[in-house]
């Protein structure tokens, strides 16, 4: 099963820090590997790498949803 490393977790902390309204600095490594759990969940079932901010957590008022680059998975 591919995992999501450290440059994957880089990626969706400026991915928070950008769209979710508590902002990136909010997000603790253990919150941040929780996000990457349901990429690695979603990899699992066969989609892409992605995570969503629901609509109430986005700055945009609209869910968000993020994809990995390919440099995020793997060990």
């Amino acid at each position: 099963m591919s995992i999501i490393n450290a440059e994957g977790l880089r990626q969706i902390r400026v991915f928070l820090s950008q769209c979710h309204r508590l902002g990136g600095d909010h997000f603790t490594p253990d919150m941040l590997r929780a996000w990457a759990a349901e990429a690695e969940f979603q990899l699992a079932e066969g989609n892409s790498p992605t995570i969503e901010i629901a609509s109430w957590d986005s700055l945009s008022g609209r869910a968000e949803v993020f994809t990995l680059e390919p440099g995020g998975v793997g060990s």
